[in-house]
Order: structure tokens, then sequence, then C-alpha cells
């Protein structure tokens, strides 16, 4: 096939298509490709003489007809307001059946007295393979993750966030209404908010800020709140971090009710076994007991102590019966490990 290279055509490839690091084709009225440079050829695997003179190479970057047509359609609607698309983006698959993303811009020009398009396409594959992974990493994390833009609107809103708030990316992500939902109580919501100024204003950031958050079934959760900023094409956005803290909370609680409890049950047996050795300490110094009494009084006192261990045993277990979410530390203590 004869390559068609009007005048203006080659000076266009000498000068900028051939040099540049992404696709730039050159279209006639009609959709006929009129330069097609190396980048182009290297993107897509297809060569200038496979390209230049036809229309045909849209087929073969969008072999799939429903895509196709998609695709079409999606242009149709663009060019019907404006002569140009910007930043189109869309799938095409390569000569050795590859696919890669690549994001079109146009621009209408004149050559020859005739309007001609240059099309422009960046290879964005690579960027959109890192925001998959992102976004996966993100995903798959088990604790809330949003982030927030410079205006302080939720852009990214986990799994593991609907997990534990109940509330859908779809109602967390493009405004900050979130905040109202998780934090109902105006009160208490001022409360965080002025906590948050604080704390940013003097580190720009906060770690393992607690607040209570109300879940879209109306429950209860505790978070510990972790936050950095980060730079997200040249603007600054804070990436917040959420740990759901609430069995934890709940452990503990149920800890300190323990040791109360344990502290009000076995004070007054140990005060009676404490008065009754005392008793018989007074007593044999007085002389007033034999070996064989004092010996009876005290497995007595043993009996005692033994009763009482009993009944811190039975206690324990029951706490962690009724608590599964006891760090394993004190489970063990609690099991007398």
């Amino acid at each position: 096939m004869t390559e068609k290279k009007p005048g203006h055509i080659g000076c266009i490839e000498a000068g900028i298509l051939e040099n540049a690091l992404v696709i730039v084709a050159v279209l006639d009225p009609k959709g006929t490709v009129l330069a097609w440079n190396h980048a182009a050829e290297t993107i897509t695997g297809y060569s200038k003489k496979d390209v230049i003179g036809t229309t045909s190479i849209w087929r073969h970057l969008y072999p799939d007809k429903a895509y196709r047509e998609s695709v079409n359609s999606r242009l149709a609607e663009i060019l019907a307001k404006k002569n140009y698309f910007e930043n189109f983006e869309t799938m095409i698959r390569t000569h050795s059946g590859a696919h890669r993303v690549i994001l079109w811009n146009t621009k209408e020009v004149e050559l020859d007295g005739m309007k001609h398009v240059i099309a422009i396409g960046q290879d964005f594959t690579h960027i959109r393979e890192l925001d998959s992974f992102r976004e996966s990493v993100i995903d798959s994390a088990n604790v809330l993750i949003t982030v927030l833009d410079d205006k302080g609107k939720v852009v990214t809103w986990n799994k593991a966030a609907e997990e534990i708030t109940g509330y859908s990316p779809s109602e967390a992500i493009g405004g900050y209404g979130i905040w109202k939902l998780l934090y109902p109580d105006e009160d208490y919501r001022e409360t965080v908010t002025r906590q948050i100024k604080e704390v940013i204003s003097a580190q720009q950031h906060f770690s393992n800020l607690e607040t209570r958050v109300t879940t879209k079934t109306s429950g209860k959760k505790v978070i510990s709140w972790n936050t950095r900023q980060i730079n997200i094409g040249g603007v600054k956005h804070v990436i917040s971090i959420g740990v759901d803290i609430t069995e934890q909370r709940i452990a503990e609680e149920a800890l300190v009710a323990y040791m109360t409890e344990m502290a009000m049950r076995i004070k007054q047996p140990v005060e009676i076994i404490r008065d009754n050795l005392h008793e018989v300490a007074e007593l044999l110094r007085a002389g007033k007991i034999t070996t064989e009494e004092t010996a009876m009084l005290l497995d007595g006192q043993v009996r005692n102590a033994r009763q009482v261990a009993a009944n811190v045993q039975e206690f324990q277990q029951a706490i962690l019966e009724k608590n599964r979410a006891i760090p394993e530390a004190y489970r063990k203590f609690l099991e007398g490990d």
C-alpha cells in the first residue's frame, strides 16, 4: 500500500510525530489515516504500512463489535456538542492480542484547505494498573480507609469502611454527609470536630483518636483514627485510617468489671481467714492451745482458702466464656496458665 504524504503531513511527521512518546494519528475528513507515528506502531503493534491510507485500524483496535459501537456512541455524543474530545479513555487490543488503556485527545486542524483531525493517544495502561493495584490493596485492607480531598469531600471509601459502618461508597463518596450519619448527635459531633481541629492545628495529623460512631443499623462502634496528608495530582488530600476497636474496648470493660467483682467477692472471706489466723497466733502466744488444736484450726483456714480459690476460678471461667474477645495474654492469666 502506497503511503500518502502531503507536504504538510510530511512536515508534521518530521517535526513532531516521530519524536512523540504518544500515539499521534492524522485523519482526513473521511477518517482515513494519513499519518501514524513511531509511538503508534510501538504501542499498538500495527505498522505504518498496515494503517496509512485505510480506516480499518479502528476495527483492529476495537475488534469487539459491541464495545466498538459503545465507543462510537459515546464519541457521537461528545462530537455533537463540540468538534473535539479530551481525555476520552478506551481499551484497545494490540496486534499481539494484549490490551492497553489509551487516553485520547483530538484537535481539528486545516491542511491544504481541508479539515483534518489530529488524534493523540496516551498509553495509560501502567497508571490504570497502579490505580487498580492501589484500589485492590485498599479494598483488601481490614481497616476503614477513606481519602478526603482538599475541600474535605470523601473521594475513597473502601470495603472495610462499608462493612464497619454499613454505608456503601455511593452513600459516602462525593460529599460530607457521611460524618453527620456517623455522628448523628450534634453535640458529640461538634466535640469530635473540635478535638480534630485542635490536634491538626498543632501537628497536621492525628494518631489513635478514639471516637464512637453510629452505624447504619444504629449500632455503636469505637473507632481509633489515624490520618496522614498525601499528595494526589499536586493537590493535598488526607487519608484517614480507622481501626474498629469495639471488641477490644468491650473486653477491657469486661476485665475491669471482673477485677471489681472479684475484689468484692474475695474481700470478706479473706478478711475472715485473716482474723482467724490472727486469733490462732494470739492463742499460741498465750499458750492456750495445743499443737494438735493449732493444726486443726490451720486446716480449717486451708479449707477456707481452697474454697476462695475455687470461687475465683469459677468466676474467671464465666468471664472467659462470656467475653470471647479478651486478649490472649489476659485470657491465659484468667485460665491460670
